[in-house]
């Protein structure tokens, strides 16, 4: 991508569409600091995202479909205890949250069950619900919709 510029209010939804090799990917990944752009400039919350990587982490979800956050060998139910303690999520408001999102991405069958016998719509749904697990004002998808069907 060339020469992009946007920018998002709170409540707003943001796509891009384009075709392989278009710069999705790399956007975001600049967005979340995991990239740094080789020009111009790029602001999340006004911080910048390669120089308050940190900062920015704490307040930003994210799903990358081609790359998995959740912990292969451990059930879901671990992967979620270790969101919360890595974004110091209180005990009650976790509970609260973790019990909302199983119910709502439908993943009360396989909470307990390890992600390497989750299908590819099972483990994405976990994906997403694990990326709001400390309830980010932002969340950036990266091709989330891999295995989920109809």
């Amino acid at each position: 991508m060339d020469d992009i510029s946007f920018s998002a209010q709170e409540g707003e939804s943001l796509a891009f569409i384009g075709p392989n090799g278009a710069g999705k990917s790399t956007t975001i990944k600049m967005l979340t600091g995991i990239l740094w752009p080789t020009s111009g400039v790029a602001s999340v919350f006004g911080l910048d995202p390669q120089k308050d990587r940190k900062e920015l982490a704490l307040n930003i979800g994210t799903v990358f479909g081609q790359r998995s956050q959740l912990i292969f060998n451990l059930p879901i139910r671990d992967s979620f205890d270790l969101f919360a303690k890595v974004y110091e999520v209180e005990k009650a408001q976790y509970i609260a949250q973790r019990d909302k999102l199983v119910e709502l991405f439908d993943l009360a069958g396989i909470f307990d069950q390890p992600v390497r016998k989750l299908s590819l719509g099972q483990r994405m749904k976990a994906e997403i619900a694990v990326a709001l697990i400390h309830e980010p004002p932002i969340v950036f998808l990266d091709e989330p919709t891999i295995g989920l069907g109809g």
